[in-house]
Formats: structure tokens, sequence, C-alpha cells
């Protein structure tokens, strides 16, 4: 086996860590290895020719799946430990360099021993108190509550379970007592070195530069992204330029550029450039930890040193195979990273198609050097993209023409000006004020596309544009992918390359088709969904009918989260809504409204919709203009939508003067939904006074739990007069109210109604029609047609 022999074995292995994810199982891990053995003794034996490379690259897939299989058995078996608990006594290493930019440090722990027993050597990422010193390596006392990692939790959402055991991490959660030991001795010594440096150069970034610039640099150059602005964060998404946050190969090429350029300048030769360079790809890796994109982009560039020392010629692509059999053996679970997929689609991508679009000459040549690496690295990556944000950033191509050369000189400017600074304080100081119109530019650029109407293109829940796009940059990479000898190249490409290049672009534009003209999924006439989000303690409804979907609140936001940007937009892009009818905000509390300036910036909204204000109660139109609602409103026939409360400010009542428990959710907009037997009624956070008030024909199929189920809400005699058949509540894990109160629960029970919750389900969808109320279990639905609804029986009332 020559030539490019190890893409096909890196290829192989990865499938077989896929495939092994899957198995779980210790006997068919077993079966793997020794038939991977087998398969190779058998190559080996073989010697040459096809039969010998066949049976060699199934051993490379069998040894693949047997390692894949044996790391996440070992996941699950720790996982299991933690049991029912969630609160633990745990004693640790720092195992990586934690992310301090928030003030609150968010590390990764690898436990050596627990209370209540854990497993050793399992790793669980926590946040910590304020202000806490710690660094990689140390030793930590910890007292820590933690969640177990989850599947998303809504329609289109973030997998943190996935994103964890891709890392080796089952667990999170936070830590409110944490004792820390510095690292000591010979073995600590390298790791605590190397973080000494890091800080010293974090601190050099925050002294020379304006807060704002910081925000930008800090996480281009170490790749911390803890205190980043979630809305800046969500504009680099929506402008198709988020890479650039992560590190990976251009952060590497730039530094070793700049370590080249300083051992050239001492006088150093070819060997000690290559030095330079492998160093400073080795050196990256320990200041910003084991990132799995930076990893395959250091391993890129210290195998690069290596053949520069040994004078071989480097493929590209065989280079990139070896980084991937290397590092994919040391860590299985990066098989699943996007990290590490996009890095590598994307350095295929720039080898391939955009080395190819780089070379066209004649006129267009000016243009397709400036486009051509852009596009190819762009077009390999898009089925992940696709597959996993739901959304293209059809902007990307220009802004990231527009941004990776600033983002280049911004990086080069911080680093030489931090270096510069800690070897001489004052000498780096016109390189760090280079950073601050760099910065603006950059932050300019971002904010440019992404105020574009419709900057993320939204795909839906339908897997065939991610298929048909991946088909498409398989193909496309193989007919564009250079020859390996230069008698190969001055060939140029044969017949068969030439049809696979036409078909790849068909493939590809059909994808592209696909999403221009996704429509957004639906119920059928006479039916509306309910989709009451998981946002944790908040609240957020989605409503869907056969004409369009509107949205009721936008859940919290918090310095650290926006479920606007987190929750809400995710789902309305995997849902392929590129339209809401209406934004509806029930009252001013931020658990309803933080996400709805997210929500406006992020999709086009007809209109904002609001309780209209009154004295001492302003409401959300106060902040956010739109049209006032009150008592009596029909915002909707097909669904029937009228609006239940609150009365208007003139009207002649004497609610006000009754007592209630807060004046804003006694104001907050009451919605029924639907018609006959299939009416839902969303509560907001009325209180009991305010469920007295209201005009209700009994029979309510879906009751929204007012206010996220506490004590003051959901009284018997209310419950008694609606009958509810299905009580969903809205409500976060371990919450600091004790919401559900057990009091409310138990009402709720004797009333007949089948309580769901989404701290312990996630999000709830419901299918509402004349029929009743049914459930969508939308993890295992089919959206292809109408998705099937499972029927929720009525239990009978306690008398």
């Amino acid at each position: 086996m020559g030539g490019r022999s190890a893409v096909g074995l890196a290829l192989a292995l990865w499938g077989g860590l896929l495939v092994g994810e899957r198995m779980h199982d210790v006997v068919l891990g077993a079966s793997a290895i020794v038939a991977a053995l087998a398969a190779g003794v058998a190559g080996i034996r073989a010697r040459r020719g096809t039969a010998a490379a066949a049976l060699i690259t199934m051993a490379f897939l069998l040894a693949g799946a047997a390692r894949g299989s044996a790391f996440h058995a070992c996941l699950e078996r720790e996982s299991a430990a933690l049991g029912a608990e969630d609160t633990f006594w745990l004693d640790g290493t720092i195992d990586s360099p934690p992310a301090l930019e928030s003030g609150a440090p968010l590390v990764t722990l690898a436990i050596d021993a627990a209370r209540p027993p854990l497993i050793e050597g399992s790793r669980v990422r926590l946040r910590l108190p304020d202000d806490c010193a710690v660094e990689w390596g140390d030793h930590a006392l910890l007292l820590a509550r933690l969640s177990r990692l989850e599947p998303p939790r809504n329609p289109g959402g973030f997998d943190s379970r996935g994103a964890g055991r891709a890392v080796g991490v089952i667990a999170s959660g936070f830590a409110p007592y944490a004792r820390i030991e510095p690292a000591r001795g010979l073995e600590a010594w390298p790791r605590a070195t190397v973080m000494r440096w890091r800080r010293a150069v974090e601190r050099r970034l925050h002294r020379g530069l304006t807060p704002e610039t910081a925000e930008l640099v800090v996480p281009l150059v170490f790749g911390d992204r803890s205190a980043i602005d979630t809305d800046l964060d969500a504009a680099f998404r929506s402008a198709g330029l988020t890479h650039l946050l992560a590190l990976s190969g251009l952060h590497v090429v730039w530094l070793a550029g700049i370590a080249r350029g300083l051992a050239a300048a001492l006088g150093a030769g070819v060997v000690g450039r290559a030095l330079a360079r492998g160093a400073c790809g080795a050196l990256y890796l320990m200041l910003a930890g084991p990132i799995p994109s930076l990893a395959r982009a250091s391993a890129g560039e210290m195998l690069g040193a290596l053949a520069r020392l040994t004078q071989r010629a480097v493929d590209p692509l065989q280079a990139l195979a070896i980084s991937v059999l290397v590092l994919l053996m040391m860590n299985p679970g990066w098989a699943a990273d996007l990290g590490f997929q996009l890095s590598c689609a994307a350095t295929v991508g720039l080898v391939t198609a955009g080395s190819a679009l780089s070379a066209i000459g004649g006129r267009l040549r000016p243009l397709a050097r400036a486009f051509g690496p852009t596009a190819g690295a762009q077009l390999l990556s898009l089925p992940l993209l696709i597959a996993r944000f739901h959304a293209v950033a059809w902007t990307a191509g220009v802004s990231n023409l527009l941004a990776v050369p600033v983002t280049g000189l911004l990086l080069m400017s911080a680093w030489i000006g931090a270096l510069a600074e800690l070897a001489l304080p004052g000498a780096g100081a016109s390189f760090l004020h280079a950073c601050e119109p760099l910065a603006l530019a950059l932050r300019l650029i971002v904010e440019t596309a992404h105020r574009i109407p419709g900057a993320l293109l939204t795909t839906g829940p339908s897997p065939a544009p991610a298929w048909l796009a991946a088909a498409g940059a398989v193909l496309l990479a193989a007919a564009l992918s250079p020859g390996r000898s230069l008698e190969e190249r001055a060939r140029g490409r044969s017949p068969r390359a030439g049809t696979a290049l036409i078909l790849a672009s068909a493939l590809t534009l059909s994808g592209l088709i696909l999403i221009f003209f996704a429509r957004p999924i639906a119920p059928r006439r006479g039916h509306v969904w309910v989709v009451v989000l998981d946002v944790g303690q908040g609240d957020a409804i989605a409503i869907g009918a056969p004409r369009g979907w509107c949205q009721l609140d936008a859940g919290p936001r918090t310095p650290r989260t926006d479920a606007g940007q987190s929750v809400v937009l995710p789902f309305l892009r995997w849902a392929a809504v590129r339209r809401l009818d209406a934004l509806m905000l029930t009252h001013d509390d931020g658990d309803h409204t933080g996400g709805a300036r997210a929500i406006l910036a992020g999709t086009r909204v007809a209109e904002v919709m609001a309780p209209g204000p009154r004295t001492g109660v302003p409401g959300p139109l106060a902040r956010f203009r739109g049209r006032p609602l009150a008592l009596g409103e029909v915002l909707e026939n097909d669904p029937l939508m009228i609006v239940r409360w609150p009365p208007r400010a003139d009207s002649a009542t004497g609610f006000w003067e009754r007592p209630v428990t807060s004046a804003d959710n006694g104001a907050a907009l009451v919605i029924e939904v639907g018609a006959g037997r299939g009416r839902a009624l969303l509560a907001a956070d009325a209180d009991s006074a305010v469920e007295a008030a209201l005009d209700l024909t009994p029979g309510i199929a879906l009751l929204k739990v007012a206010h996220h189920g506490s004590a003051s809400s959901s009284g018997a005699v209310f419950l008694r007069r609606i009958r509810p058949v299905v009580a969903a509540i809205s409500v976060g894990a371990r919450n600091r109210f004790g919401h559900p109160a057990p009091e409310t629960l138990e009402r709720l029970r004797a009333a007949g109604a089948t309580v769901l919750r989404t701290d312990q389900k996630g999000a709830l969808w419901f299918d509402l029609s004349t029929e009743g109320v049914r459930m969508i279990e939308w993890r295992r639905a089919s959206w292809r047609r109408e998705p099937a609804a499972v029927s929720i029986a009525r239990t009978a009332p306690r008398e």
C-alpha cells in the first residue's frame, strides 16, 4: 500500500469508531478485536496487491469498531454510576486549561475519589465560584451538584450528551464550594510553566486593549469564549464566521508563520525554521489545551516540520490522514466531535476544491484566488453545517473573504504585541494599538453580514439536503484531488474526474435548491400544534397552524445564556420557519421576555403583541413596539385564538382593587387556542385571582400551568371548573423557587389532569383538534409526513 494509503486507513478507522459508538457491547467489541487482528495478519501475509490493501483496511475498520465500542461502554458505565444522586464530594485533578474570562472558572475535572462513589477517572465539567484561583494540573476538593449530559431537549437543540462524550465528559454542574491545591513537583512543572506563560499573555492583552477589543482578541488567541457576549456570538454564527472563534488551522498557521519569521530574522536556516514551526504547533496545543480542531492543526504543523527536517515532500491529503489516524487512535471520541469534523472537512476542501478553484486562469484569476480557498472549505463543510445547525449562511462567501485576512492581521498583531510586551514592556504598544481598528473592522463585517435579512437560510428537519451536499462534497474532493506526483498533475484530470465533477455540482446544487424551497412543517387543516419549549425556568411556546407559526414568550436571558438564541431560534430553523406571524409577550418578566431581542434579530416577525399598558404596569410594550391586546380580541380564526385576559385599562372592572400576588403577573396575557374539545389555555403567570376572573367554558384539553406551577396558581375551584385533560408545566430543573409546588401538583392530579413537565421530558409537543389533545413524540417522529401522535388518556378525578 503506497501513495495515499493513509487516507483509506483513516476513513476506515473513523467509520469503525462511529459504528463502535453504537455497539456498546463487550462481546461485540472483543469479536471485532479478534477479527481485526486476523484481517491484519492476513493482509501482511498477502504483502501486496488489492487483497492486501482490502484486508488491512478491514483490519482498521474493525479495530476502530472495537476501540469505539470500548470507549463508549466505559462512558456508559461511568454515567450509570451517577445513579439518582445529584450532590457529590469530588476529589480530583483539573485536566485541561480552565476558561477564566467570565470570572467564574469553567473546568474539566478528572475524578480520583467521590462520595457517593463514582468510577475513578470519570471526567465532569464544572463551573466554580467566582474568581476561584485554579489552573491546569491543580488538585481540587469540591462540593458539586451534577447533572447527566442529555440528548437534545428541544427539536433542533444542542446535543450536550454527544458533545460531552466526544471529549470523554459524562456530567456537568456547579460547585458552590471549592478548595484548590496548586500542583507541585517536577511532574507539574511543564503544565504550570505553560499556564504562567498563557496568563502572562492574557494580562498583557487586557492591559493593552480596550474591553471591547479584548472580548474579541482573547477568544481568537486562546479559544476562551466564556465571556463573549451572546449577541456577538450569535452574530458570528449568522454571518457564517463562527469558525474564526474556534481554534484551528488559521490560528496555528499564523502563529507558526510568526515563529518562522522570527527564526529567519535570527539567522536560522531550513532546520531552524522547521524546528520553530514544529515547536510552535506543540506549544499552541499546550497553551490552549486539547481542543480537537486545534490538535488536528497542530499535528499537521508538527508533521510538516518533520517532513522538512527529513527533506521529504509532503502530500497534504496524506499528511492530514496520518494526523487523523494518530489523533483518533489516542482520542476515539473525537470521531464524533463537530469541531474536529469541520476542521478535517475544511482542510480537505482547501487542498482539493480550494486549490483547483484558485488555479483558474484568465480574467477570473484574481477573483478565483480570492474566493477559491474559502469556497472550497465551505463546500466540504456544508453537509456538516446543514446537519447540525439546520441553516446555511448564504452571506458566508463574501463575509469570509473580508473577515479572514482581517482576522489573520488581528491575530498577528495581538501575538507580536503581547510577546514584545513580555520581552520589553512598551515594545509591543504599537502592535496592540493596531488591534483596535482591526477588531472594529471585524465587528463591522460580522454585524453587517448578521443584519442582512435572512442571513441564515433555514433548512428544516429533512436529512435530504445534508445527504445530497455530502455526496456532492465527496465527489468534489475526489474529482479535484491534486495528483500524487508531478507526472499525474501534468496529465491533468481524466474524463472520469470530469464526470464526477459534473455529478458533484448537480448533487450540491440539488441540496441547495431543496433548502431554498424548504417549507415550514405544519399541522394539517383542523389541527394546531402547541410546542412548550424547554427553556429552563421560563416560558417559550411555539404555536403552529396550517398557515404559519407564532411565538408566545421567548424564555429567559442571563449573562451567559439567551434562550432566544439557544432554544427558540434553533427550533425555528429546524422547523424551517423563516417568518413568525406574531411574537406575543405575555408580561414583562425576564424569564418570559429575555430572549425576545434575539428572536427579533434572528428571524422576520410580522408583528409584536403584548398586553396594553396600565398604571403602574407598563408591560412589554414599553420596550418593544407593537400592538396592544386586551380581553375578547380574536387574534386568529384558523385556529381560533382569543385573548382571555387582561381587560382593557379603561374597562369597568373591580379586579384591580382585589389583592393580587404581583401586579405584573395579574396583567399578564392569557390566551385560549383551538375550539371544541381541542382547546388549550396558555395561562402565563396568572395567579388564582386572575383564574377566578376568567370566563371560560369547561372542558380544556391542555392547560399550560400558570407561573411554572407555583402554589399561588392552579386553584382547586378553577381546575374543577375547566377540567383539563393535560397540564403542561414549563419549569427549570432544581430551580431555586421550588417550582412546581407539591400542593399544585396534588391539585392537578386531583382534577384528573395528566401532568407533564419540561424539566423531566424536555420540550412538550401537543397536537390539538376537535378530537381532543394528543402528544407528538418529536424525538422519534418522521417529518416527511404528518407525524404520529399518541393519545393522552384522562385520569378520573378523585372525589
